[in-house]
């Protein structure tokens, strides 16, 4: 009977259950036997690991930033690696720190590297989205088509500022300080505003009644005054474009200005204001909807007129 005990025994140990149940007693058993030795100092390694890659990480964002700051780089162009750079650089340090507690505990990851090949075939399909992110982020970044610091439209429905561009998430800050996380492989369409030149249009409607020829005029000196305060900044000398419109509101008159993209805001802005202040020393209003209100009498009085003629 003993025999029969011993190997029904033995063949339990041999399942995984068994092996790890073994395999914990015996763990269990070091510790309290020496717990300094296989519980504290174990500890206080992997403890000193994550300590170390704090170090080297702001260590490493550190030499980063200095040499970005030494070479002679254009400041957005320079942001947008930078923060690309960290956080590749975030990644590797993280993946090392990891392989390096695993083999500390015990853990032998070179059968899981030398298997990744066969891994990675395996779960490529699943990943088709994060490599179609990383893809279409590193063209958004080698194409130039946007930048930290860039006022940008995407997809035509976003607008705000690029605060960061990853190889797989793009960050953009929208003016009410909303911060959008969208997916590089989610972007399809971008509106770059900081490209070279920008193209301030500003529309004036005047109502039917005014004198078009006043009305040209005081335009033409709003051109001019705008051409004194922002010469440094444009491209081409405003310009009035004439009639462009008319409408049930009224004639309008469109003015542009050709300027580098920075001063963009501020000079569409100084256009609109100078146009009505001009606009209101002469007597000219801006047009606007109005309704027209007879009494009865009046329409009488109208249709009267209108038979007389007749």
């Amino acid at each position: 009977m003993f025999p029969v005990l011993n190997n029904q025994t033995s063949t339990d140990t041999e399942t995984p259950i068994g092996e790890l149940a073994v395999k914990t007693k015996s763990f269990v058993g070091k510790i309290v036997e020496d717990p300094v030795s296989h519980l504290l100092i174990p500890v206080g390694e992997i403890l000193l690991i994550i300590v170390l890659t704090m170090i080297v990480l702001r260590l490493i964002d550190r030499i980063i930033d200095k040499v970005f700051t030494l070479s002679r780089m254009e400041s957005k162009k320079a942001q947008t690696l930078r923060k690309l750079i960290k956080s590749i650089s975030h990644y590797v340090i993280y993946f090392i720190s990891v392989l390096t507690i695993l083999i500390n505990m015990g853990f032998n990851p070179m059968p899981v590297l030398a298997g990744a090949g066969i891994l990675g075939l395996a779960i490529g399909f699943g990943a088709q989205n994060l490599v179609r992110d990383i893809i279409t982020g590193f063209f958004l970044i080698f194409e130039g088509q946007l930048e930290v610091g860039d006022i940008v439209q995407i997809n035509g429905q976003i607008n705000g500022t690029v605060e960061e561009v990853g190889l797989r998430v793009t960050k953009i800050r929208e003016f009410n300080q909303r911060l959008h996380y969208l997916a590089n492989g989610n972007i399809t369409q971008v509106t770059n505003y900081n490209r070279e030149k920008m193209r301030a249009i500003v529309a004036v409607t005047v109502p039917y009644e005014s004198d078009l020829d006043v009305v040209s005029k005081a335009l033409d000196e709003v051109c001019e005054s705008i051409g004194k305060k922002y010469a440094p900044y444009l491209v081409e000398k405003p310009e009035v474009m004439g009639v462009t419109n008319i409408d049930q509101t009224g004639v309008q008159f469109t003015i542009t200005a050709l300027s580098e993209p920075d001063e963009y805001w501020s000079l569409e802005r100084e256009m609109r204001k100078e146009a009505v202040l001009t606009l209101h020393r002469r007597g000219i209003e801006i047009a606007y909807p109005r309704s027209v209100v007879y009494h009865s009498e009046q329409i009488r009085a109208l249709q009267s007129k209108e038979t007389v003629s007749q």
